[in-house]
């Protein structure tokens, strides 16, 4: 009880019975870090009603799995939670960012048929319908851990949505889902009648799903907390922000030119009278001029005081700065990658037919196609191919992050390779381009936000300047903040890549050949059809 008595307690009260038509009722909720007593929401208040579809947005670290985590009432030992939760929802569904360890050892029958969860069997079989899944696998010992990672989401979607909700949770649901299950997830959102709380890095998505926005923001170099409620669709309130922004700035820099202004008079005025002071020696004349000093100053402390009414210039949050540079692309001619009629098989399981495909020095390749089609397979075997090719230096960015990361490690000690001052200041300062604090740049990467973690790899694959690039959902876990500048990066990348993605805006800006996998082989796709 020592603990408890040292902080305000946060408490979530459940009520049975509804008050009005609204589900959750939040006062001051303020969430801080306990590691570097850093708050992530500030002083939140809104109320949730029935029905709303609301998008919690925001940069790489910021806490919005955090905040959904609260909203449902989750014990959090690395946080102190102020403020009050009032809600009287009584059954929740909920799909986290990553699939839990408890899941992953669990089977397919198991899952769906001795669960405690109270399903409707015959809303099962029509989600598994619709979303192409054969659901004689339900009866499957087959492990979940071992799906895909599409797959392994639908599974999930097609069981919490069979089960009675009054509000559906979901962290960064359209992450591992084809552009066909991420079509039917957003008319799933939008039609349905409960209320719906999530977490989207993907703009298309936000903008044909939400109607209410909470951003949560960092400024002043990710110090201070600053949690943005609007009642608005994605798109509206993306102009209004920049709106605003501009607004603001403007509004700032006119009141600055101003103050300025008159600050200069002031001080030639203040200037003029004290040369005279000094040069007077007449008393008559000075009582006269220090009278006149004496309203110098009072005049000075009011324009001060109005100093501090002056539209102050808008605090931004830092875009991440991050290119490519000396990399010697491979030549545009070179073919490096030529299939001919290949088949793409796990074990004794083929996936895909006559696999044909040609990849030379410097083209961009997306590869699209459904889930548990072979995607990620497909990119092991070209990853395989391009491995044995001398000329070739090698980039990857797989879709699990921790295949790849050393998690037990900070992001100083994991960039860095000998370890020297100079080589140190220069990853800190890269990393701070990418909106890094200086405690996270001494976290554990363990510690670190999905995006956080994927920050990290997109500056080992800059530092390293391959001359290819090979990817797999490169832009699963960035934010609508970041994905601008993830796209540039990649679309002037100077050799060539191959990137597995359902994110259209990535594949339309970023590649110039689009391929389909299915089991037929690859076929090719216009990207005005995308």
């Amino acid at each position: 009880m020592a603990l408890l008595d040292k902080v305000e307690l946060f408490v979530m009260h459940y009520r049975h019975s509804r008050k009005g038509n609204h589900m959750i009722k939040i006062n001051h909720l303020t969430i801080t870090q306990n590691k570097d007593l850093r708050d992530l929401v500030s002083d939140l208040n809104m109320t949730i009603q029935d029905g709303e579809k609301i998008a919690i947005i925001g940069e790489e670290g910021n806490g919005k799995s955090t905040l959904i985590k609260t909203l449902m009432g989750e014990t959090l030992p690395d946080f102190t939670i102020r403020g009050d939760i009032q809600s009287d929802y009584q059954s929740i569904a909920y799909i986290p960012q990553k699939l839990p360890e408890e899941l992953k050892k669990k089977s397919l029958h198991d899952y769906f048929f001795l669960d405690f969860a109270d399903l409707d069997y015959s809303i099962l079989y029509r989600l598994a319908e619709e979303l192409h899944f054969d659901s004689n696998r339900f009866a499957s010992v087959q492990e979940i851990g071992s799906l895909s990672g599409g797959e392994a989401l639908k599974i999930q979607l097609i069981h919490e949505l069979a089960k009675p909700f009054e509000i559906l949770f979901l962290d960064e649901p359209s992450n591992d889902l084809d552009l066909e299950t991420v079509d039917w997830l957003k008319s799933q959102i939008r039609k349905i009648r409960q209320t719906v709380i999530f977490i989207s890095h993907d703009e298309d998505f936000l903008s044909e799903t939400a109607d209410t926005i909470v951003h949560l923001r960092l400024v002043k170099h990710r110090k201070e907390a600053e949690t943005l409620v609007e009642h608005l669709d994605y798109d509206s309130y993306s102009d209004q922000r920049k709106a605003n922004f501009i607004k603001q700035s403007q509004q700032a820099a006119n009141d600055q030119r101003a103050y300025d202004k008159t600050m200069e008079k002031h001080r030639r005025v203040k200037q003029n009278v004290e040369t005279a002071l000094r040069a007077t020696k007449d008393s008559t004349a000075g009582r006269l001029l220090a009278k006149k000093m004496k309203n110098v100053l009072s005049q000075e402390k009011r324009i001060e005081k109005t100093a501090k009414s002056m539209t102050q210039k808008p605090l931004e949050e830092e875009h991440i700065q991050l290119f490519f540079s000396d990399i010697q692309p491979l030549p545009a001619s070179k073919v490096l990658i030529q299939l001919e009629k290949e088949n793409l098989s796990i074990d004794d399981r083929v996936l895909a037919r006559e696999l044909q495909l040609t990849v030379r020095g410097q083209e961009k390749i997306g590869i699209i196609g459904q889930n548990g089609v072979g995607k990620s397979t497909l990119l092991a075997k070209l990853q395989q191919l391009l491995n044995d090719k001398r000329e070739i230096s090698l980039g990857y960015m797989p879709q699990d992050y921790h295949k790849k990361l050393q998690l037990d490690l900070s992001p100083v000690a994991y960039l860095s390779k000998a370890g020297e001052k100079e080589e140190l200041q220069k990853i800190q300062s890269y990393l701070a381009s990418l909106n890094f604090s200086y405690p996270e740049m001494q976290h554990q990467i363990r510690s670190l936000s999905g995006g956080q973690q994927g920050k990290l790899l997109l500056l080992d694959l800059v530092l390293r300047k391959p001359n290819f690039l090979l990817l797999d959902e490169p832009t699963r876990n960035f934010s609508p903040t970041s994905q601008p500048q993830i796209r540039k990066l990649f679309a002037t990348y100077p050799s060539g890549l191959i990137t597995v993605s359902h994110d259209r805006r990535f594949l339309k800006e970023v590649c110039s050949t689009i391929y389909r996998l299915t089991e037929h082989g690859l076929e090719v796709v216009n990207l005005e059809d995308l």
